[in-house]
């Protein structure tokens, strides 16, 4: 059960998670050296963790949306560019499939 708390004039909700004994000592070590409450280094690391997952599902949802309407590069393509980088025989940038420019190509 969340319980609503006041920190710093910034309204949070109590949370309770279960640590690895290992864990919380070394979280307990990092609080300690770096001045932190290990409540600070906990609520910091999920509001960073959270965020980093809204991106990236975000940015799967784009490229799930690209791919359906015939918008990418096929992996074999890709590849055979990313093994000529550094060689004599250096190929162009891979094409998208649908064949048009779109403005991307040559700015990797």
């Amino acid at each position: 059960m969340c319980e609503n708390v006041f920190m710093a004039n910034t309204r949070s909700a109590t949370f309770s998670v279960r640590l690895k004994p290992a864990t919380k000592r070394r979280l307990a070590k990092l609080a300690k050296d770096s001045g932190r409450s290990a409540n600070f280094l906990i609520s910091d690391a999920v509001e960073s963790y959270v965020a980093d997952q809204e991106r990236l599902r975000a940015e799967i949802r784009r490229a799930d949306r690209q791919v359906k309407s015939g918008h990418y590069i096929k992996h074999e393509d890709m590849k055979a560019w990313l093994l000529s980088w550094g060689t004599k025989h250096e190929l162009p940038p891979p094409k998208c499939v649908c064949g048009k420019a779109h403005g991307n190509e040559g700015r990797w």
